[in-house]
């Protein structure tokens, strides 16, 4: 009798723990919450990427930071290292109305070898419909924004740069994008610009290159980078390509702030110094009499049509977790799934990444661009 009561007992406790991890570990292409601890090291930058080349510097515009490198997994063909045909010059856009032209090489840096090789040049097409007719790639990809409260920061930082290798170790073609900065080019330079740069990726040419699935594309931003990716994704409906059936597929949001409003500035928000960021950034002297603010914050335009997201972000870092625990509240109240991961501490943005951070991320991007 005893037996069979302790064999109740344990079958009992079994159920109810594989309840708690059920509710605790979200499908991470589904909808849920996580609290996790995060380790010292930021994983990325840590390992080193054999046979991942980097196509470095190709231009997506005209100005000197309309600029992305692609990061090419290691299965890459060769031909995959090259410049689109059409790629705009630092001498202005490409013509559309013209045949493309052949492109000067792009140097791929590799870190195989440490080293700068020249990529080969991508063919010129006589008929431009030919190249619209292209069919789409094989691959999925992802395009990745850095941090920098809108003000600093590039796609050359050594973070950044590992974060692009890795996902591209991954499997994932990855784009690594600059944008113009703030206080010189306000809000919505830098919106425009990765929206620019998104729309380059979704070209026939860029997917034939590269060799991207047009119906696998996502983004990954960190920081004032995760504002700017979730700023693309509920706003993807407004899009061209959104137009044209290209759209994103999944988002990557670690610490964006999602409030740019007065609300950030209360006890609880952001610090005066960074509130003054914002301000910059905003192209405003102060919150009471600043319409791009509510423009500016994810928040505050969700739609039924934006793509699922992952979102993490640190309990006591300087970007207040409310921020993103409501712009999941947003999201969820439209219908978006949100795998929200709270991380224990103060790190933030890509610093969460330790390896159990990484590979979350990864699974949500498999699963979600499968």
């Amino acid at each position: 009798m005893r037996s069979g009561r302790r064999t109740l007992l344990a079958l009992v406790a079994a159920i109810v723990a594989l309840g708690a991890v059920a509710s605790c570990s979200a499908d991470p292409a589904g909808d849920g919450n996580q609290t996790v601890t995060a380790g010292a090291v930021i994983y990325p930058l840590s390992l080193r990427y054999h046979g991942i080349d980097v196509v470095t510097d190709v231009p997506y515009g005209a100005d000197r930071l309309q600029r992305l490198d692609v990061c090419l997994p290691a299965d890459s063909a060769p031909g995959t290292t090259a410049t689109p045909a059409g790629t705009p010059s630092a001498a202005g856009p490409a013509d559309p109305s013209a045949a493309p032209e052949p492109v000067a090489s792009e140097p791929s840096v590799s870190e195989a070898t440490g080293g700068t090789t020249p990529s080969p040049t991508a063919a010129a097409t006589a008929d431009p419909s030919a190249l619209e007719k292209a069919t789409t790639g094989t691959r999925p990809a992802v395009m990745m924004v850095h941090g920098g409260s809108w003000s600093h920061g590039d796609k050359d930082t050594a973070a950044y740069r590992s974060v692009c290798q890795y996902l591209a170790s991954a499997g994932f073609v990855t784009f690594n994008v600059d944008y113009r900065l703030a206080p010189t080019d306000p809000f919505p330079a830098g919106l425009d610009d990765v929206r620019r740069a998104l729309d380059w990726v979704f070209r026939p040419s860029t997917l034939e290159t590269y060799d991207v699935d047009a119906d696998r594309v996502g983004v990954f931003g960190g920081s004032a980078g995760g504002n700017l990716v979730s700023m693309l994704a509920v706003e993807d409906h407004r899009s061209t390509a959104y137009a044209d059936g290209d759209r994103i597929r999944a988002v990557v949001d670690l610490s964006g702030p999602s409030d740019l409003t007065s609300r950030s500035t209360a006890s609880d928000g952001v610090a005066a110094a960074f509130q003054r960021k914002q301000l910059l950034y905003l192209g405003c002297t102060r919150y009471d009499a600043c319409p791009a603010a509510e423009r500016a914050s994810p928040r505050y335009n969700v739609t039924a049509d934006t793509a699922p997201f992952f979102i993490g972000h640190s309990t006591h870092e300087f970007i207040p977790m409310w921020e993103s625990q409501d712009f999941a509240s947003a999201l969820r109240d439209e219908g978006v799934p949100v795998t929200f991961v709270a991380v224990e501490g103060t790190a933030h943005s890509i610093a969460q990444l330790d390896q159990a951070m990484s590979e979350r991320v990864v699974r949500f991007l498999r699963r979600t661009l499968r």
